[in-house]
């Protein structure tokens, strides 16, 4: 059995090197030819992927000689592709034979989620008048010009910005839906922050930090429709009647979030405002005997100073995290406020508490990839401006 298999390839081989020796370049011509066409569906994606190439260069001046490099690469790469695929396909063509592809209603949806296979399959074979093919080709390759065009700015703006300005972009960029229930935001307007009084103005240990004011940081889980966990995240009290400031990208697409306070849980939490730009959102749940923390002034914070941050990093609740703020950045037309206290997933929305035990700031964004102690928290007075503001 093993020596039939065995002559069976010898005898492939030597008719494959046969058919090698009988090539002449009108046969290779007619064999690129036949296939280029044939395979339209192989050639739309590899043409797609030539063009995102060149267009992206653009936006990335190299040297002469990298430039080059960079396409001999490439295409040879792009011509092995195609040419493995079709030797691919032209071994299974028995079972191909129907050119579905190649149907009006295929090829328009193909125009319209990628451009370039669908004006392939127009040319090659789709029943569509000229005209019609014109006005197609000029209207759908001119949206995906556009699309990549506008993609690769994005993108070389993006890499080329400073780690501060990506920083800052994440944190004020659109959070995504937020699905949870409203509730009228004029709530805010009744609302008095709580002060420390002067003369309780003493530095405390992280000890007694933790001690006193844990029992107001809150463990926010979020669900999807269907009532599944999609998130964890931290929040702290503000009010008595159960006012909550946690980060906005905590609750986004949320349908419902679950809030525990201590041993408490309550199975539904409200919206009441909404501060994308500087990624903070208060919620309200159904109580009042809260305790509420004691808000600080953030203007006159600077590097060096003493902080606190209180938290649930990865669902382990009650976790506490001491440091210094390393400075106060400014990005645009927000600050941010750079501390050395480890932030995890999970601790977004926690508090950042003085060595007074005064929230100055909302924990928001760690950095994983660029460095490690470099983690970010929202100046608390943005919160009060938006509060002041209803």
């Amino acid at each position: 059995m093993r020596k039939n298999k065995a002559n069976k390839f010898i005898r492939y081989l030597k008719i494959t090197k046969a058919k090698v020796k009988k090539l002449n370049r009108k046969k290779i011509m007619a064999w690129f030819n036949r296939n280029l066409r044939q395979h339209p569906l192989i050639l739309g994606i590899l043409f797609a992927v030539w063009l995102n190439y060149i267009i992206r260069l653009i936006f990335f001046p190299l040297a002469t000689s990298e430039l080059l490099k960079l396409h001999v690469k490439f295409h040879f790469l792009l011509f092995l592709t195609w040419f493995v695929l079709v030797f691919i396909l032209n071994s299974l063509r028995d079972r191909q034979k129907v050119k579905w592809y190649l149907k009006k209603r295929f090829v328009f949806v193909m125009l319209i989620l990628f451009p370039p296979l669908g004006l392939i399959l127009l040319w090659l074979g789709a029943k569509f008048k000229k005209t019609t093919k014109i006005v197609l080709t000029v209207i759908f390759f001119g949206l995906f010009i556009v699309n990549t065009i506008y993609r690769g700015k994005m993108e070389y703006k993006i890499l080329n910005m400073s780690t501060l300005d990506r920083m800052a972009e994440i944190i004020t960029q659109q959070k995504g839906k937020i699905i949870l229930k409203s509730m009228n935001p004029q709530v805010l307007g009744k609302l008095k922050l709580s002060r420390l009084p002067e003369k309780e103005r003493i530095k405390l240990a992280v000890s007694e930090i933790y001690s006193r004011y844990s029992s107001s940081i809150v463990s926010i889980k979020t669900k999807d429709k269907k009532g599944n966990a999609i998130g964890l995240g931290s929040g702290f009290v503000i009010s008595k009647d159960g006012l909550i400031v946690t980060n906005a990208h905590v609750i986004k697409s949320a349908y419902q979030a679950e809030i525990k306070i201590n041993d408490r849980v309550f199975k539904e939490a409200y919206l009441v405002k909404n501060i994308p730009n500087f990624d903070i959102a208060v919620l309200k749940v159904d109580a009042n005997d809260l305790i509420p923390l004691y808000i600080g002034n953030s203007d006159g914070l600077v590097g060096g100073q003493f902080i606190v941050a209180l938290g649930n990093p990865m669902g382990f609740e009650h976790s506490v995290s001491s440091g210094i703020i390393s400075a106060i950045r400014s990005s645009g037309e927000i600050k941010l406020i750079q501390i050395t206290a480890p932030v995890s997933l999970g601790s977004s929305g926690g508090p950042l508490l003085n060595e007074y035990g005064e929230v100055v700031g909302i924990t928001t964004l760690a950095s994983f990839f660029i460095a490690q102690n470099l983690n970010f928290a929202i100046p608390i007075n943005y919160l009060e401006k938006a509060i002041n503001k209803e």
